[in-house]
């Protein structure tokens, strides 16, 4: 297995004693979902959030050097937030294994076994064999963590599981529109401010969800996504990919159930909770159609000189 151990957020550091103290802010923490469950009792919308493990937290035991600690038993040892999720343990019993080896994201069993975690706690039954009954298609390639230096390493094997028929997808907003029609569906800097809505006509569950996620979520509701596990269970589903809230948003929605889901190693940048959606979407557009317009501009005077 490939793991993530360095990056912006100095995974590595999260799990000793001296390391995440000087990189997670615990008093802004504490701050912050004190606010959190303030604000949905107020519009009394049930909610929890779940850190999307490390797969260091999951099936890195081997690598981690002696007394190391799960960042998230680290916050949750320093504050009482019953609305927090931390799936680890339940990770950890998976056969087959919740992460894919050459990846930093969980495979379909893991997203799973993770939204199953997620729906205990806002009292709604899950199965989560439920979305192995859908139609399978396999595909093998190595993930996000692997490159040439990595031959040795197989490609992975990963089953996708198509969206039922039932479940449409009737809101893109001007971000997503943009990557799409534009090939940058894997920029990193248009993942923010994504927006979609899906609808299930045959939806098991009634009720209409908010999902604020990252790259374990996700606009585009593959299997290994929790937003593919709410599009299949609810009846409306409106993702967006933020890890700080839009609290008028979410009040104008009126969701019944909201759900939020945080990488862990995310810990080191406490969020917000002042996003504004249309304000980060124009900025976001300005400076991309901008870039687009300065390549095609360059591209025609080039041109024209030849």
């Amino acid at each position: 297995m490939l793991f993530l151990t360095g990056g912006s957020n100095e995974v590595l550091r999260l799990y000793s004693d001296a390391g995440f103290a000087e990189l997670v802010p615990i008093a802004a923490w504490r701050e912050r979902l004190a606010a959190r469950e303030a604000f949905f009792a107020r519009i009394g919308v049930p909610w929890c959030m779940l850190l999307a493990p490390e797969k260091l937290s999951v099936h890195g035991d081997a690598i981690l050097p002696a007394g190391c600690r799960q960042p998230t038993l680290r916050l949750m040892d320093a504050m009482s937030q019953p609305q927090l999720v931390d799936p680890t343990s339940a990770l950890r019993q998976l056969r087959p294994p919740g992460y894919a080896g050459t990846d930093s994201h969980w495979l379909p069993q893991g997203a799973a076994c993770g939204f199953e975690q997620m729906m205990a706690r806002v009292g709604v039954p899950f199965d989560p064999t439920a979305p192995g009954r859908l139609a399978l298609r396999e595909m093998s390639f190595h993930g996000d963590l692997w490159d040439p230096s990595h031959a040795d390493l197989v490609e992975d094997r990963f089953a996708r599981r198509a969206l039922p028929d039932s479940v449409r997808r009737v809101h893109t907003n001007r971000i997503v529109a943009f990557k799409e029609a534009n090939g940058l569906e894997n920029e990193a800097g248009l993942h923010t401010g994504s927006h979609v809505v899906w609808r299930n006509e045959r939806a098991p569950r009634p009720e209409r969800v908010v999902l604020f996620g990252s790259s374990f979520s996700d606009y585009r509701a593959e299997c290994s996504l929790l937003s593919f596990l709410a599009a299949i269970t609810f009846a409306e589903v409106y993702f967006v990919w933020s890890a700080d809230l839009d609290l008028g948003l979410i009040t104008r929605i009126a969701p019944d159930i909201a759900l939020l889901e945080m990488p862990e190693r995310f810990l080191t940048h406490c969020p917000r909770d002042d996003f504004d959606l249309v304000a980060h979407e124009d900025a976001v557009l300005a400076r991309y159609e901008g870039l687009a317009g300065a390549s095609s501009s360059s591209s025609s005077s080039s041109s024209s000189s030849c």
